[in-house]
């Protein structure tokens, strides 16, 4: 707003001002305590024009990342294999990580490859486990429980999974009655 000089009076500027002021803030000009239009209550500080900065919060490295697992489930063929695959939820603070997995319960013909081992640079990359479904004499497709783990943290970072064994032997026969 531009007012040409002399010609406003010094309480016509104060009063543009306020208005402004007053329209910018939502503050009610003339009354005591600067109470905001349409509320009930009192506010006793005015706004500051300058906004309040939010602290930033500092990403937390912690010494315990997890280990993840995709698929939750997998399905190997009987005299086969399949592919589990496995990586880190974050960075490691120290070198390499060794992921050792297991059996918890289940199938024993269902057994898993070997251990392992993440460079802390390279965490997020995902690993391939070869899961195994031995040969066995029963028609029964079988399933097992299995976890992996960090093992120089036991207990931590722990992901279970599991795999079933679909069985390739045909079930055996029952005996037809004999006709009477």
């Amino acid at each position: 707003m531009r007012f040409p000089h002399g010609r406003l009076r010094r309480s016509a500027v104060l009063a543009s001002v306020v208005a402004t002021a007053s329209a910018v803030t939502g503050l009610v000009p003339g009354t005591a305590d600067a109470a905001p239009r349409g509320s009930a209550g009192v506010v006793r500080l005015l706004p500051s024009s300058v906004p309040t900065p939010t602290p930033t919060p500092t990403p937390s490295v912690s010494a315990t990342p997890r280990v993840i697992v995709t698929p939750a489930q997998v399905v190997v063929p009987e005299g086969g294999s399949a592919l589990i695959y496995v990586r880190l939820s974050q960075r490691p603070s120290y070198g390499w990580v060794t992921v050792d997995s297991q059996r918890l319960s289940g199938d024993s013909d269902l057994s898993i490859g070997p251990r392992l081992l993440f460079p802390a640079d390279r965490y997020s990359e995902w690993q391939s486990l070869l899961v195994f479904a031995e040969e066995d004499d029963d028609a029964t497709d079988g399933t097992a429980t299995f976890e992996s783990k960090i093992s120089q943290l036991p207990g931590s970072g722990v992901a279970v999974w599991s795999a079933i064994e679909l069985d390739n032997d045909a079930p055996t026969p029952s005996p037809a009655p004999s006709p009477s």
